[in-house]
Order: C-alpha cells, then structure tokens, then sequence
C-alpha cells in the first residue's frame, strides 16, 4: 500500500464518464454545492451522477454541513476552518487532507484513508472514525519533497464522545489535545505523542499503547483503569516514605548552606498527580515537566522553582509562594493561581515568570 501521495499539477480536468475531476483549485460554495448533487446522484446510482475526484484543492473555511462525500477521492485537499458538522467521508480517500481548525461535529470518517491527515485545533464532538487508517502518510511536491510532517496530527483539538475504536494510528501526534469521553478501544496507538495533552474518561481498553509517550500526560483514574499502560513511556513514579524524607531534608539542607551541602529537590518529569506536598519548603526545587495533576501544594514554599513546561491542572496552590517561581510553557487549567503569592523575590531580581 502507499504511504506517500504526489501533489498534481494545478488544473481543471472537468467531467468524464462517472468521473467530476478538479486538480489544484480554489472552489467555491456554488461549485462544492455542484459537485456534492454529482456525488450523491453517483452514490443513489442515479443517471447524471459522477464519482468526485478532488485533488490538493482549496475547500478551506467553506460551509460544507451535512454533504455526503462517502467514497470521493480527496487526496491532499484543505478544510481548514470549513463548516463539516454532519458531513460523511465514509471509505473517503482524505491521504495528507487538512482539517486544521474546522468543526468536525458529527463528521463521519469510518474507513477512511487519513493517513497525514491534520487535524490541529479542530473540533472533534461526537466524530466518528471507527476502523479510519490515521497512519504516517507523506505528501510530496512537484519535485518529490516531503511537503508536510508526514504524522497524523490532532495538535491542541478538542475530542469530545468521538468513536476512534480499532484506528490504526501509529505514530498519531496528540500533543496539547483534549480528549473527553473519547472511545479508543483496540486502536493501534504505538509511537503514539501525548506529550500535553488531557485524557478525560478516555477508554483505551485493548489499545496498544507500546512506546507511546505519556511522560507528559493529564490522566484520569477512569484512562488509566481502561488502559494497559505498562509498555507506554511514562512519567517517573513519586517517591514516597523514607526516599521522600531524605529528599526533603536534603534540599532543605542545600537552601540553607546557599548550595553548598545537601542536594537540590528533583521531581523533574515525575507523576505527582494527587500527591501531597502541602506545606513543604521547596524553594528552587526542579519542577521541570513534571505532572501536577490535583497535587496539592497548598502553602507550599515554591519561591524560585522551577515549573517550565508541567502539567498543572487542576493543581491546588491556595497559600503558595510562587515568587520568582518560572511557569513558562506549563499548562494550568483549572488551577487558581490568583490565590498565591507572585512577583520578585527578596532583594532579588527574579520574578514570577508565567
């Protein structure tokens, strides 16, 4: 099977037999509205249908709601920011089609070819892609360079009660998505990225999850009770007992002899969802990466951490003293950070860095 797809050159090859062909052109409301009646009289057998054979054509910020384009040939063409609530591509050929910001509502893609497919920021509600390839797919020039991250991407889009069951989706980029209530049983998620993302009621029952990376990721109980979790790359596990005591008494011990004795707390890139820290004395404590989902940090001594790039969702700070604490690229949905203490430390130039 293919794996690459090459962008025509730009022309109008109209009407043949059971055929509507465009190559390489901006299409309008009137002409999608054409092509559709074309199609859905080729898809009822009716006399005057044509098959519609759409290649790298410009379809972008269109109402296209409740059109039915099942089994069309759509390679490399763009939706980006169109109106697709309702539509059907139900066996469609969409290889490297962008879906960048559109309202994918109700949209049908069952068995579809969206491998490099793009999907970033897009809204997914109730999306239906059971059994869609969603593989690495390349879309090559004129002169046979990969145009385009071949991975198929679902940056930063909202998936709400969307059907992704048994998608083979290797390598599928959710990085920054949030995905609520998403059904993912069977799929095939190896090398798969959540690095960002939030997984809400997500039932992963049955998906191969090897080397997917999760070292980043906000997942529920609900996620992580469905889902076989153990061959993906996941965030450290938090220390606990005596290993806690001894990492707390030696980064007090490092603050306190101005870094010269002791060792400086390092919880970089560790799950510490739902974990207690409240009250403890952290200044300049390593952060980095780590996930803080529901961790309770309640007056907590922060002053100086360093938190680029954690998960913070959801995180309790009331009381905490954040003052020259660097929150740079954190996520920190749900978390009242208007109840801490911010701004410059203590004849210090170092603020607070969000």
């Amino acid at each position: 099977m293919e794996t690459s797809v090459r962008l025509p050159e730009r022309r109008l090859v109209g009407l043949k037999s059971q055929v509507a062909e465009i190559i390489g052109r901006r299409l309008s409301a009137c002409a999608v509205e054409r092509l559709a009646d074309f199609h859905g009289r080729y898809l009822r057998g009716m006399k005057g249908g044509r098959r519609v054979v759409l290649r790298a054509c410009n379809l972008s910020g269109l109402d296209l709601s409740g059109y039915n384009f099942s089994d069309a040939e759509l390679p490399a063409c763009d939706f980006s920011e169109a109106n697709l609530t309702s539509a059907k591509f139900v066996r469609a050929n969409l290889f490297g089609a962008h879906f960048n910001g559109a309202d994918l509502s109700n949209t049908s893609f069952e068995r579809a070819d969206l491998r490099g497919a793009k999907f970033d920021g897009a809204k997914l509600y109730y999306t239906h892609f059971k059994g869609a390839d969603l593989r690495r797919g390349e879309v090559l020039g004129n002169e046979g360079k990969i145009l385009f991250d071949p991975s198929c991407s679902f940056k930063d889009a909202a998936l709400t009660k969307s059907d992704m069951a048994t998608c083979k989706m290797m390598g599928v980029d959710f990085n920054g998505a949030s995905l609520s209530d998403v059904k993912l049983t069977g799929a095939d998620l190896r090398d798969a990225s959540f690095d960002g993302a939030k997984l809400a009621k997500v039932d992963m029952q049955g998906a191969n999850l090897l080397d997917a990376d999760m070292t980043r990721t906000a997942i529920d109980e609900d996620t992580e009770g469905s889902a076989n979790l153990m061959r993906s790359r996941r965030a450290l596990r938090p220390p606990t007992g005596e290993r806690l005591a001894e990492i707390l008494l030696e980064h007090s011990r490092w603050v306190r002899s101005n870094k010269e004795e002791g060792e400086r707390a390092n919880f970089s890139e560790t799950d510490l969802t739902r974990f207690d820290l409240s009250g403890h004395f952290l200044p300049g404590a390593n952060f980095t990466r780590a996930v803080l989902v529901h961790t309770n940090l309640t007056n907590a001594f922060l002053a100086g951490a360093d938190m680029r790039h954690a998960i913070l969702i959801d995180t309790l700070l009331d009381g905490a003293d954040l003052r020259g604490t660097d929150l740079r690229g954190a996520l920190t949905e749900g978390t009242a950070l208007e109840t801490t203490k911010q701004g410059v430390l203590d004849d210090q130039r170092i603020k607070t860095r969000l």
